[in-house]
């Protein structure tokens, strides 16, 4: 089932920044009765939707780390996406376009997991994890473009049982929500583009890439409030 706050045929400043984003998220969920007990973000951008977003509604907050898999000579393109524990989601038609051989895939995929670990000790040292099972559980992202990086971390979530999955995220394109929609119980999406080509950035008036230590501080700022509790 999804949940669109508003369609659009192009791209306009829907929000200041991603706080913004996630504060605005929050309180469509809450307007729609959404059932959320807690609030699992893809980092790097979707921390900062999702921080907003569990203090406005009051749930614990985690990370489900997830990454693309780029391609060889066209590293800011990515032909699927894997996650910490090894769920891979490809994209076929890029994966056959390419002509991208099991053993490359292999070799990507082994080098991402990699980069992976070593996010987990970046990002995770001292938390306290989030155990999903059994609870409504809403993934965070700051958008959704082709899809595989939400994929792959639906994948990864519902192997460990929650009661509902949920997916959030600002903005997305028609099509990808219509691809998404169906693997979880419920998708909430703000702006939803209809037609013509999409980018995430491009619904946000300020609009950067996260570096790591910008993560970190976000996490350590809300993880004293969920201390604080």
């Amino acid at each position: 089932m999804r949940h669109l706050r508003e369609v659009v045929d192009g791209p306009y400043a829907a929000f200041l920044d991603r706080a913004e984003a996630g504060r605005q998220l929050a309180d469509f969920l809450l307007d729609q009765g959404a059932p959320v007990e807690a609030v699992v973000a893809v980092p790097s951008g979707g921390v900062a939707v999702a921080g907003p977003l569990a203090e406005r509604l009051g749930v614990p907050f985690d990370l489900m780390l997830v990454r693309k898999l780029p391609l060889p000579t066209a590293p800011e393109a990515g032909f699927g996406a894997v996650t910490l524990h090894g769920e891979v989601e490809l994209n076929d038609r890029l994966v056959r376009a390419w002509g991208l051989s099991e053993e490359i895939i292999g070799d990507v995929v082994a080098r991402v997991m990699a980069e992976l670990r070593e996010r987990e000790s970046k990002f995770l040292a001292g938390r306290i994890r989030l155990d999903p099972a059994g609870k409504d559980v809403l993934l965070v992202d700051d958008g959704l473009a082709s899809g595989f990086t939400m994929r792959a971390a639906i994948k990864e979530l519902r192997r460990v049982g929650p009661r509902k999955l949920i997916v959030g995220v600002p903005d997305a394109p028609l099509s990808t929500i219509e691809q998404v929609a169906p693997l979880v119980d419920a998708l909430y999406c703000l702006v939803a583009q209809r037609r013509g080509s999409f980018a995430v950035a491009s619904f946000y008036a300020r609009w950067h890439d996260l570096t790591d230590r910008e993560v970190i501080k976000l996490l350590r700022r809300h993880n004293g409030r969920e201390q604080g509790r």
